[in-house]
């Protein structure tokens, strides 16, 4: 273990650790401090930059207005010659600009024709010149703009650095005729930003766009130009981005370390920059932190010797003290040491006389503890005997709490009970209930409970506890005890709570099985239904779901396919509604409306186009127990059969009323022309008349001996009459029985591929009304230009077989399934060609169920079809 220090060492080094911590805190403010007025001081610099920057450009910008301004007038006067109103101009810019140095004008060559002043500050007389030669002058002709020149030498009598600001003349075509040109005195300038104050060592300069310098301490910029292109602050600068900032800046020359806040003038691409030596900003860090730590020296050497002297006493005084405690503690069981007393602080003399005090209070209240601890003892083992039987009955009525949910009958579950407490009872336990007679190794059924006692109790008494449930649910705790066997008043506290317990627990289990018998019917009646149901609590969530909700909206990727399951996934009423809109074409604002209370019901369609159309009416309902909401359900019912019905009743009316129209309308155009009185007709054309009416009612007849065989085929009543025939002969009658105008242009082959005269037993009528519409559809429905229909009478697994094949338009794979349902068309646009009604494949089909066989179709689209009929090889009074 690490070893304590003295009471001494701690005081000192609290008193240093106090003294470090305070002087430390007063050391990070008072850097703080001086960080902040450093910082002040960089931003005051970088707000002086700032400001020249600003001042230079709005110098510059001023006069550069000025030129512009009087350039445009004096284009005007320059074109008329008139010198003297130019000359007034200048005069004028002069005077409101005194910054100009001076101001000319002259051509479109670059040679000056009008100076102000004419005179030199000496007295010598201006000369014209010619600028032509000039960069500034070049960079004029190219632009025809104003422009600002760099720093350069004055020419013409004087030496001094200029800026000037030169400005095209232009003519009302916008071509160039001269210029107008101003040199600015840089000393104005100059003299301003050297008025500015930079703190100790500080200076700005300011650089053109050449470079050159403009102002700067150092440089004699009325007569000195100077370049600073390859200056290492430049180059600095030049490498920013930024148009303006601050940064320390190390220079190659150890002694030339500054700090630099500079800015771009974006007008004129000048710069200006604020320099200050590093040492003059970091010199007040470095003698706040010397000072600083100079100081926590001397005062933690102050300290150290203060506190020596303070604790030497109390020390003393301490070690006295528990001197005292050692001398008592070691003595506590043999004599007790004499009081002590001691000279020290005031409070340490204090708390030698309470310690005294203390001692023989402890002394006294040690020797009544003894004593009291005696009778306590006692008092716990009696106690604790008592507890111990307390738990033991508790453990066994504890045992009682079973689940009542159990598959136990009963009986088996009354002797459970009795089991689960056997090894805490030393008594033979029976329970009588009803017609039942229970203990913990037998169960005796039918028993009156006066038989059971006279034949089954050996003691010499019985004690017994009633088992109250309800009036007719009434039973007995009967304690069969000898004769040595005694029950006290705790033993019966005891059975009668046990007895309690047992018909709470009894009537649970009643109402348990009644409630899951109840349930369990009311869960076979909901899975039985035809209907789809799903109940929904307030909150939304699925709680039931029955199997053939389930079965309708089941899929692989989210609502799962057991009820229990579902509520187990804790799956939500916009679960529902996202599987719906994912099934069925529904309107997602209705079905939201429904879902949500605000519509009763709803028609749903599948969105499947390839599987058979199936309708849905979706209905919601509120469900509720004594008059308060409980939840709601969805009842999901399937109505194709009602549109199946629906959708048969609309196509019998509208082939009704397109195939009856056409023949009614020729018969009846027919009948009126030959009722004409005041028309004598020809006997060649009442012929001709009569005939299409003939075959217009036999068109109309056919259409409805269709429907005659429709109706048998769906009320089951369609018979047939087989009879022994020969099926090369119905074939070809077949053949012959197609209209002439229908295969005039098409060829019909006969293949024969069993032996000579080969008969089989089936309607003749029936087999021909069949091949008949095969044919035909045959030749209706082929687009090619040389139309071929093979027919083809052959064997095959027990079953004689009638092919039609045909190089037709084909069926494609998703008809081929339902091309034998009522009214199906394949292809209304050919259908309404070639007229039909969509039936005669359904008929084709009953007929053949009615002969027990079947007929099968081949086909792909543009590779023509193939149907084949099947009928099973039987006698004859077999297949009646």
């Amino acid at each position: 273990m690490k070893k304590s220090r003295s009471f001494k060492k701690e005081l000192i080094y609290s008193f240093l650790l106090i003294s470090f911590f305070s002087i430390t805190l007063l050391g990070i403010f008072q850097v703080y401090q001086l960080s902040s007025l450093v910082r002040e001081n960089q931003k005051s610099q970088a707000t002086t930059t700032k400001y020249l920057a600003d001042y230079i450009g709005n110098y510059v910008t001023e006069h550069k207005k000025a030129i512009q301004t009087k350039a445009h007038k004096t284009a005007r006067h320059f074109e008329n010659k008139e010198m003297d109103l130019i000359e007034q101009q200048l005069k004028d810019i002069k005077t409101n600009y005194p910054g100009f140095v001076n101001l000319y004008v002259g051509d479109k060559k670059g040679q000056s024709i009008l100076f102000y002043p004419d005179v030199y500050t000496d007295g010598a007389k201006r000369e014209n010149l010619n600028f032509s030669d000039r960069s500034y002058y070049k960079e004029l002709v190219r632009t025809k703009d104003t422009v600002v020149s760099p720093v350069l030498h004055g020419r013409g009598g004087t030496d001094l650095l200029l800026v000037t600001i030169v400005s095209p003349l232009l003519d009302h075509n916008g071509e160039m005729i001269g210029y107008v040109q101003g040199a600015l005195d840089l000393n104005a300038l100059s003299e301003h930003i050297q008025r500015r104050n930079f703190g100790e060592e500080g200076y700005a300069a300011v650089i053109d766009k050449d470079w050159n310098v403009v102002v700067h301490p150092h440089v004699d910029t009325r007569r000195e130009l100077v370049n600073l292109s390859k200056s290492e602050i430049n180059r600095f600068i030049e490498s920013r981005e930024k148009a303006g900032g601050r940064s320390f800046f190390k220079s190659m020359n150890p002694n030339e370390d500054i700090y630099i806040t500079y800015e771009k003038i974006p007008p004129l691409d000048w710069t200006v920059w604020v320099a200050k030596p590093t040492d003059a900003v970091t010199k007040t860090y470095k003698d706040a932190l010397r000072t600083i730590l100079i100081f926590l020296l001397l005062t933690a050497l102050v300290l150290i010797g203060v506190s020596l002297v303070l604790t030497n006493r109390l020390e003393r005084s301490i070690q006295k003290l528990l001197g005292y405690i050692k001398d008592y503690t070691r003595d506590l069981l043999g004599k007790r040491p004499k009081s002590k007393s001691i000279r020290g602080p005031k409070e340490m003399e204090e708390l030698f006389f309470y310690f005294n005090h203390m001692i023989d209070e402890v002394e006294k209240n040690r020797k009544e503890l003894l004593i009291l601890n005696k009778g306590l003892e006692a008092k716990v083992q009696e106690r604790t005997a008592t507890l111990e039987r307390k738990n033991s009955e508790l453990k066994a009525i504890n045992k009682l709490i079973t689940s009542v949910s159990t598959d136990r009958d009963l009986a088996q579950f009354i002797q459970y009970c009795l089991l689960e407490i056997e090894q805490f009872m030393n008594y033979s336990l029976h329970v009588c209930f009803n017609d039942l007679a229970v203990t913990n190794r037998m169960i005796h059924t039918n028993q009156n409970l006066m038989m059971y006692l006279n034949e089954h109790m050996t003691g010499v008494q019985q004690y017994m506890e009633p088992i109250h449930i309800e009036k007719n649910k009434r039973g007995f705790l009967v304690v069969d005890l000898t004769e040595q066997q005694s029950i006290s008043a705790s033993d019966q506290e005891f059975l009668r709570t046990f007895a309690g317990s047992l018909a709470v627990m009894l009537q649970n289990k009643f109402l348990f099985e009644e409630t899951r018998n109840k349930h369990a019917v009311l869960e076979a009646v909901l899975e039985s239904m035809s209907d789809g149901l799903i109940m929904v609590n307030n909150k939304k969530d699925v709680e039931y779901v029955n199997e053939f909700f389930l079965n309708v909206v089941e899929v692989d990727d989210g609502f799962v396919h057991v009820a229990d399951e579902v509520t187990q996934r804790n799956a939500s009423l916009d679960d529902v509604y996202n599987r719906f809109v994912h099934l069925f074409n529904v309107d997602r604002e209705e079905l939201n409306e429904l879902l949500y209370d605000k519509k009763i019901e709803l028609k749903l369609h599948y969105k499947e186009k390839s599987k058979k159309p199936k309708y849905y009416l979706l209905h919601n309902f509120s469900v509720l127990l004594d008059e308060e909401k409980m939840g709601e359900g969805l009842l999901l019912r399937d109505i194709t059969k009602e549109e199946e019905i629906d959708t048969l009743k609309n196509n019998l009316i509208s082939l009704a009323s397109h195939e009856f129209k056409t023949p009614i309308t020729t018969i009846k155009g027919s009948v009126e022309t030959l009722l004409r009185s005041e028309v004598e007709w020809e006997p060649e054309f009442k012929q001709e008349l009569l005939e299409g009416v003939h075959e217009d009612i036999e068109r109309i007849q056919h259409l409805i001996n269709d429907w005659l065989d429709i109706s048998k085929i769906d009320s089951g009543a369609m018979n047939v009459e087989p009879n022994t025939i020969r099926a090369d002969h119905v074939i070809e009658l077949s053949m012959e029985s197609i209209p002439k105008t229908l295969k005039h242009d098409a060829i019909l082959e006969f293949n024969n591929y069993v032996e000579e005269g080969f008969t089989f037993y089936a309607d003749k009528m029936r087999v021909q009304q069949v091949l008949i519409n095969l044919i035909t559809n045959a030749i209706r429905y082929n687009d090619s230009n040389r139309k071929k229909v093979d027919i083809t009478l052959d064997k095959e697994n027990g079953y004689t077989t009638i092919s039609v094949a045909d190089n037709g338009i084909g069926i494609s794979k998703d008809h081929l399934e339902k091309i034998f349902n009522l009214f199906y068309q394949v292809d209304l646009t050919a259908t309404r060609r070639t007229g039909g009604t969509g039936l005669g494949l359904a008929i084709c089909a009953g007929i053949m169920e009615a002969h027990e066989g079947r007929i099968k179709v081949v086909s792909e689209p543009g590779m023509g079809s193939k149907f084949i009929i099947y009928f099973p090889d039987r006698k004859g009074e077999d297949l009646i």
